[in-house]
């Protein structure tokens, strides 16, 4: 009778065991037709505010606030001195409150020349833009874009929000799973969800830095051809170029001893073939 009992027991476990993992299975099926509902939903919003957009219809007094703008220029002109030039560009960017996230400076016998790429708050975005390029003394380019992320960030945003509500649904899951195999089912799902939060997360933070920070890219010269007294005279290039016709001969010497163990080769080929010709022409003269 006791075994009797027990087996009655463990039928019974074994059958509660079966019937709660449909639920599980079930539970988690259910979240992930909820989640494609919601990022189809949150699609067709983006598509509707770009549709919006399209019109002539004028904004919202709130609109401006939430668009994502992000702002390049490049500017391209030539100074008369290069030192004043960088002096002054540098204070403009630090009264600006931008910074400089790279420069490359190189310089010629001809030209002087320097690349700046110039990260600046976007709200300072234009009067950088004008105080650079005003007093120059000659403009060569002047680029302005923008481009309109807000879609792209409501997208995220609204996706981002999805799957961090799924994440709590899984984790509510996991409260109710009963052995290991309903525990690691709800963990691989829950380590995808929670990398496509954390992709979310940081696209979206690139992308507040972007409309933050606004990038000017500068590229300024001197030609010092054109420029006493820095740019060399007749007398002065004559002599570089004969420097440069010595090193260029010298240069070639320099290559030709590196052949050398041809050279060898040739000569004692050519000492083998006149002895073997004159060895020829004392036998045919004794004979």
């Amino acid at each position: 009778m006791k075994y009797i009992v027990h087996l009655i027991v463990v039928c019974f476990l074994f059958s509660c065991g079966k019937t709660s993992s449909p639920s599980i299975a079930n539970q988690a099926s259910a979240i992930a037709q909820n989640e494609t509902v919601a990022a189809v939903a949150a699609e067709r919003h983006a598509f509707a505010e770009k549709e919006v957009k399209k019109d002539n219809t004028p904004p919202t007094p709130a609109e401006p606030a939430s668009q994502k703008i992000i702002k390049t220029a490049r500017i391209s002109f030539a100074v008369d001195d290069f030192a004043a030039a960088k002096k002054r560009i540098a204070d403009i960017v630090s009264k600006t409150g931008g910074y400089l996230s790279s420069e490359v400076e190189s310089r010629g016998s001809t030209e002087w020349r320097n690349h700046l790429e110039i990260k600046v708050p976007a709200a300072a975005f234009d009067s950088c833009v004008g105080s650079l390029t005003s007093g120059v003394s000659r403009l060569d380019q002047k680029n302005i874009t923008s481009q309109d992320v807000t879609a792209e960030y409501v997208d995220l945003d609204a996706r981002m929000k999805t799957r961090i509500a799924t994440e709590q649904r899984y984790l509510d899951i996991l409260k109710q799973a009963r052995n290991v195999k309903e525990i690691l089912e709800v963990e691989v799902q829950l380590k995808t969800i929670r990398e496509e939060i954390e992709a979310a997360k940081g696209r979206l933070q690139y992308i507040d830095h972007q409309v933050s920070y606004s990038i000017i890219y500068l590229d300024y010269y001197q030609t010092l051809a054109l420029s006493a007294p820095e740019g060399p005279g007749f007398l002065q290039r004559s002599w570089l170029s004969v420097r440069e016709g010595w090193n260029s001969l010298l240069g070639l010497a320099i290559e030709a001893l590196g052949l050398w163990p041809f050279v060898l080769i040739i000569i004692f080929i050519f000492i083998f073939i006149k002895r073997r010709l004159k060895r020829n022409r004392k036998q045919a003269i004794t004979s």
